[in-house]
C-alpha cells in the first residue's frame, strides 16, 4: 500500500483556474462513496478550501491514482479535467504527512497562522469518516493533524492575533477607503462573511449591509452587529448606490453579480466602488471590474496584505516547523511499523493452526469432551510463546534495530516461506 497525495493549491494555480474544480459537498460525498467500491482504494479524503482541492488516498502500490481521479472528475467537465491535468501535483508516503501538518498547522496557508482551515480539515475528516473511508491509516493521520495544528498554535506565537483571508480583504479596504465615514455591504452570512462583518465593526464601519439569498440567516448576522442591516439577493443591485465597499463571499457556482446585472444601476455613479471578491468560485464577474466606478480585487490580488502577515510571522515559522518535524518522525515510525502487521499476523495465524491440528491430533487421549478445552489450552500456549518474540519484533513500533531485523528475517524463513508445513515431523513429537 501507499500513501498519495494529489492537490491543486493556490500557490501555482490561479483563481480562475482552480474555481473550475471546485467541488459541492454532495460531489465530494458521491466521490467517496463511488472511492468505497474501488477496491485498490483503501482510504480516501477530500479537502476543499477557497485555496486547495485535495484528495489524500491510501491505495494498492501499483494504483494509478492520477488517472482514476481525471476519471472521477470527468463528471464536472472538461475544463475541469484539463485543469486538473495541467496544475495538479503528487506527493507520496512522509512527504503527504508532512504537508498535512503544515496544513493543519497554518503553515502552508494563504494567510500564515490562520485558525480556519483547522476546522476545514476536520469537516473534511468528518466526510470521510461518513463515507467510511478514514479507517486505520487517515484516522491515525488525521488526529495526529489536529494535534500538530493545537501544538503550533499553542507553543508558538504563529497566530498571533486574528488571521484569515477575511482579515487580508477588511485590511485591503481599510488601505483604500475610510471605514468610520463608509458603508459597505457583505455577499453570503456563511462563516467568511461573519468574519469579514467583525473585523469591519473593529475597524469601526459606519454602517453595513447584509445580502443573501436566505434572508434569515442574514437577519441573524446583522443582528450581531449594531449597524447591520439584512436584505435579500434581489434587493442588492438597487442598493449597491448605497455603499462604499462590496465583499462578496458565498458557496455560489455561478456569479452572483455580472457586469450587465449591475451597469445601468452604477452608470451614474458619481464615487468609486471598491470590490473585493474572496470566494472560490468567484461571485463577482470579472468584466464588473471594467466599469469606471468600480475597482475589483479577487482573492489572489491580497498579496500585499499577505506578505505583510508573513513577515510579522516569520520568526515563528521555524518553530513551528521544527514541532511539525517532530510529529512527522514519529508518525514515521508508526508508518514503517505497518510492515510488520502481516509478519506477525502470519506469524500468529500459523502457530495458532498448529496449535488446533495438534489439540486435534490428540484428542481422543484426553477422553471425550475435552477437545474444547484441550484447543483453548495450545492456543493460550502459543500465544503466551509468541509474546515475547512478537514483543522483540515490534519494540513498541520503534525503528528496527539490527536484531530485530535479524528475528525477522528468521522469522520469515522458519515459518512464513511458501511450502513450508505448518505441523512437526511425527519423530519429533
Amino acid at each position: 500500500m501507499k500513501l498519495v497525495l494529489h492537490n491543486l493549491t493556490y500557490h501555482d494555480c490561479p483563481v480562475a483556474v482552480r474555481e473550475k474544480v471546485t467541488l459541492a459537498p454532495e460531489r465530494r460525498g458521491a466521490m467517496l462513496r463511488q472511492m468505497h467500491h474501488c477496491p485498490e482504494v483503501s482510504e480516501a479524503l477530500i479537502l476543499q478550501t477557497c485555496n486547495r482541492l485535495e484528495f489524500f488516498l491510501y491505495v494498492n502500490k501499483d494504483f494509478d491514482s492520477e488517472a482514476f481521479l481525471a476519471e472521477m472528475l470527468a463528471p464536472c467537465g472538461s475544463e475541469a479535467v484539463d485543469a486538473w491535468r495541467q496544475h495538479s501535483r503528487e506527493a507520496v508516503g512522509m512527504d503527504v504527512v508532512r504537508h498535512l501538518f503544515e496544513v493543519a498547522a497554518g503553515l502552508d496557508s494563504q494567510m500564515v497562522g490562520e485558525n480556519q482551515i483547522l476546522a476545514q480539515v476536520k469537516s473534511a475528516y468528518a466526510e470521510s469518516l461518513k463515507a467510511r473511508m478514514s479507517r486505520l491509516v487517515l484516522h491515525r493521520l488525521l488526529h495526529n493533524a489536529f494535534r500538530v495544528g493545537k501544538a503550533v498554535r499553542t507553543r508558538t506565537d504563529i497566530n498571533c492575533g486574528a488571521v484569515s483571508i477575511g482579515l487580508a480583504a477588511v485590511e485591503l479596504a481599510r488601505a483604500k477607503v475610510n471605514l468610520p465615514s463608509a458603508s459597505a455591504m457583505i455577499i453570503g452570512a456563511g462563516e467568511n462573511a461573519e468574519l469579514v462583518a467583525r473585523y469591519l465593526a473593529k475597524a469601526g464601519l459606519s454602517r453595513l449591509v447584509v445580502a443573501n439569498r436566505d434572508i434569515h440567516k442574514a437577519r441573524e448576522m446583522a443582528r450581531r452587529f449594531e449597524a447591520g442591516e439584512a436584505i435579500g439577493l434581489v434587493e442588492m443591485i438597487a442598493r449597491l448606490s448605497e455603499v462604499d465597499v462590496l465583499i462578496a463571499s458565498t458557496a455560489a457556482t455561478v456569479p452572483i453579480l455580472t457586469r450587465d446585472g449591475v451597469e445601468w444601476t452604477l452608470a451614474d455613479r458619481d464615487r468609486p466602488l471598491l470590490v473585493i471578491d474572496i470566494a472560490v468560485p468567484r461571485d463577482i464577474d470579472p468584466a464588473v471590474g471594467q466599469l469606471d466606478c468600480v475597482t475589483l480585487y479577487n482573492i489572489d490580488d491580497l498579496d500585499e496584505q499577505i506578505r505583510a502577515n508573513r513577515e510579522k510571522r516569520g520568526s515563528e515559522i521555524p518553530k513551528a516547523r521544527a514541532i511539525v518535524d517532530d510529529f512527522v518522525a514519529a508518525f514515521s515510525l508508526w508508518y514503517d511499523s505497518l510492515d510488520l502487521v502481516p509478519l506477525i499476523s502470519k506469524l500468529t495465524q500459523t502457530g495458532l493452526d498448529l496449535a488446533r491440528s495438534e489439540a486435534k491430533r490428540y484428542a481422543r487421549d484426553f477422553g471425550a469432551g475435552n477437545d474444547e478445552k484441550l484447543q483453548a489450552f495450545a492456543e493460550s500456549l502459543v500465544r503466551k510463546v509468541l509474546h515475547g518474540p512478537i514483543s522483540f519484533i515490534k519494540d513498541g513500533g520503534g525503528e528496527p534495530s539490527a536484531e530485530q531485523l535479524q528475528a525477522i528475517d528468521l522469522v520469515n524463513k522458519m515459518f512464513l516461506s511458501q511450502g513450508k508445513r505448518t505441523s512437526p515431523p511425527k519423530d519429533m513429537v
